[in-house]
């Protein structure tokens, strides 16, 4: 007597519950991966370049101070030392809502002018506002869009309170 072969088992099919419960799992796997993906490790570029505009935030407060300290001492440049400190506030303010627009938590730090310990002159901020224009305009090269076209300006104007309202 030779055994009967036993009858092929066919495999279970799956019941509504059972697809919807693997589809959920499935796409909280996937949401999983994603998010585990989209960490990294460093900086994003919004806040690179956030980060990068700090320094010059803080520059151009301190500018702006120092401009409002010399005005009442420096009698002939009490205008253009006035013209100054506007400017330079401007500036201030406008790196301030970028970085604020780029990444907001950088925004704190530019807000903070370290103030110097060097008595101001004339020929101290005259440096200052040049080497001001250089950083932006360096800046302006590295960058792109409205982030370009403000540094630009920015550097135009040092260069501009420089070599005319502080001549």
């Amino acid at each position: 007597m030779t055994a009967a072969p036993l009858p092929r088992s066919r495999p279970p099919v799956p019941n509504r519950r059972a697809v919807l419960r693997g589809g959920a799992g499935l796409t909280l796997a996937v949401a999983a991966g994603s998010a585990v993906a989209a960490c990294t490790s460093g900086p994003s570029d919004r806040q690179l370049a956030a980060e990068s505009l700090v320094p010059l935030a803080q520059s151009a407060a301190r500018q702006e101070q120092q401009a409002q300290q010399l005005a009442p001492r420096e009698t002939a440049y009490t205008a253009a030392l006035q013209q100054v400190a506007t400017e330079r506030g401007e500036h201030a303010q406008a790196l301030v809502d970028e970085i604020n627009r780029l990444h907001s938590p950088a925004a704190a730090q530019a807000s903070t002018a370290p103030g110097g310990t060097d008595p101001v002159t004339l020929d101290v901020l005259r440096a200052e506002l040049e080497t001001a224009a250089r950083l932006a305009a360096a800046g302006a090269v590295d960058a792109d869009g409205f982030r370009a076209g403000l540094l630009g300006s920015i550097s135009a104007s040092c260069a501009t309170l420089r070599e005319v309202q502080l001549a």
